[in-house]
């Protein structure tokens, strides 16, 4: 699943590149055991299945020999993040909103021949160094009017945020793949233990309702500095609406120990590979901060963080497309 919090997705991946004999990766929207935990514990018997029914055809084909299309499949297939079309749940009693929704349409899914076709291309983000008084950087075309180096802002590290990468491990992912994926306000990320980076409202360059095609993994560079030897980062890519509430896209730690205080280091890390489609008219927002609790981290609380682009290394987000 996208949001593993057990079996983090880019491990299976690369697992499943080195593997030389017949192949099939299927992921799932959700977190561990969600797609399949229903129909493995007999909950819908004779309903359509797709987790299982894919699953067991593999084995027919391969076991049996039966030839039932198996043979015809490409390697890899995933759902795109959060493409199901849902509706509100109603009480049967009151009639009321429960406040859950329930699928009506399943989210899309896109075959790819091998892993490495569903990235086509790559945008390089620049991050800016505005952000006096709590504000945001941006998140631009990378080298844009020089704007993307020369800086270096600073948070309190050791202390959460609102940006967590699940609300809860397998509730949160459960909930997902049930229709309905965990909204952050991105207002209530605090600033002090945290830096954020956006974009502008995300156009797209063949005018139809996807700002970006995410598909694949991205990567991440930035130059750190500490008032102590070791720093925990946890990045987060967010899909932020209109009203500034968000959906996660992906998220990923990175420890940096033997640091010299107050010196920098430049670190890259890969964030989780993820396959979102980004609406038109959202942005896409980079919250790094110290602390999640699905990890354990390097951070010393109160001891300050600094993040910053030099010239001869500037920081970016890149971004795969598809």
């Amino acid at each position: 699943t996208w949001h593993e919090s057990l079996f983090p997705v880019n491990g299976v991946v690369d697992a499943f590149d080195r593997l030389r004999v017949p192949k099939r990766l299927n992921l799932w929207i959700g977190d561990h055991a969600a797609p399949e935990g229903a129909g493995l514990l007999g909950a819908a018997p004779g309903a359509p299945d797709p987790v299982l029914d894919e699953a067991y055809a593999w084995l027919d084909h391969h076991l049996k020999g039966e030839r039932n299309g198996v043979e015809e499949w490409d390697e890899v297939c995933g759902q795109v993040m959060f493409t199901y079309v849902t509706e509100p749940v109603t009480d049967p009693v009151t009639g009321r909103p429960t406040g859950a929704r329930r699928i009506v349409a399943p989210a899309v899914r896109e075959s790819r021949p091998t892993w490495r076709d569903a990235t086509v291309g790559h945008e390089l983000l620049g991050l800016t160094g505005e952000g006096a008084g709590g504000t945001d950087g941006r998140l631009v075309a990378a080298g844009e009017d020089g704007a993307t180096t020369g800086w270096r802002r600073t948070f309190l590290a050791g202390v959460d945020t609102e940006a967590t990468a699940m609300g809860e491990p397998l509730r949160t992912g459960q909930a997902e793949w049930k229709g309905d994926p965990k909204t952050y306000d991105t207002r209530k990320i605090d600033r002090r233990h945290a830096l954020a980076w956006t974009t502008a409202p995300l156009v797209p360059a063949d005018g139809g309702p996807v700002g970006r095609r995410v598909r694949g993994v991205p990567r991440l560079r930035l130059t750190v500095r500490s008032t102590v030897s070791a720093a925990g980062l946890i990045a987060h890519l967010f899909d932020v609406a209109e009203d500034d509430t968000a959906r996660i896209v992906t998220h990923a730690p990175l420890n940096a120990y033997d640091l010299t205080p107050d010196r920098d280091t430049t670190v890259t890390w890969r964030l989780q590979a993820a396959w979102y489609d980004v609406p038109a008219g959202h942005r896409l927002m980079l919250v790094v901060d110290s602390k999640d609790p699905l990890y354990g981290d390097a951070s010393v609380t109160w001891t300050q963080t600094g993040l910053g682009s030099p010239p001869e290394a500037a920081s970016f987000l890149e971004l795969p497309l598809g």
